[in-house]
């Protein structure tokens, strides 16, 4: 007589799924282009705005560790010469015409800011000097060292026409003044966000120059506000 090995249930067993059971737990093909398709169009409508406001991130983060690092070390700069910021005159360092030459502005890094904040290196570039930080990102300086053109991404110093307030940002460094109402901003201070000579004080003055794009993020606590009127760019 033919045995048979006997099919014995766990007792907490309730059932035993048939085979046609398990069919039914599977995706059709159809219902698995459905549910990729839907990822895809959740992607395509959020990636954007994930990118965009990664950007400002970065782009505010370097803004601020820019202004607070180069004002740091003419802090440092001030201690070590025993000498107030108003007393200086970067301008003495250079010869009459060479106030946006590479030489000039060399010597008025070296004298204020090279010993006392951190780069990679120094560039000459048609005349100007190029100052690349070990963050990524880099300035150049022109006239006597006191205008500041920042760029929160190193490469975008590369472009052939970058966008102020986009790819770049200004700053000026005129702790003995500056001319009209810039006078009250800049004299006694240390590199602030740039500022055109005739802005009323007024937050919408700002916003009739991109080259005042660094004075409304600081306003804002070094975020980039709602009503900004640039797309900014890091990548």
């Amino acid at each position: 007589m033919k045995k048979y090995d006997a099919f014995i249930l766990p007792e907490s067993a309730t059932h035993v799924a048939l085979l046609t059971d398990v069919h039914r737990c599977a995706f059709t093909l159809a219902e698995v282009l459905i549910t990729l398709g839907i990822i895809g169009v959740v992607a395509a409508l959020t990636m954007p705005s994930l990118i965009q406001n990664h950007d400002k991130q970065i782009i505010e983060t370097r803004l601020q560790n820019f202004y607070s690092k180069i004002n740091q070390a003419l802090l440092m700069s001030e201690q070590d010469k025993n000498m107030m910021r108003t007393d200086w005159r970067p301008s003495a360092l250079c010869a009459s015409g060479t106030h946006n030459s590479y030489s000039c502005n060399l010597k008025v890094f070296n004298e204020y800011f090279k010993d006392y904040i951190k780069y990679t290196k120094l560039e000459n570039k048609q005349d100007i000097l190029y100052v690349y930080f070990t963050d990524g990102s880099a300035a150049y300086f022109t006239y006597f060292g006191q205008d500041i053109t920042f760029f929160p991404k190193a490469s975008k110093a590369e472009l052939s026409n970058p966008k102020s307030g986009k790819d770049k940002f200004m700053f000026a460094f005129y702790p003995a003044g500056a001319s009209g109402n810039r006078n009250l901003y800049f004299k006694n201070l240390g590199v602030e966000p740039y500022i055109h000579s005739d802005w009323d004080g007024t937050k919408e003055g700002l916003y009739v120059t991109c080259s005042n794009a660094a004075k409304i993020i600081q306003l804002n606590s070094w975020k980039i506000p709602d009503d900004y009127p640039y797309r900014v760019h890091y990548r």
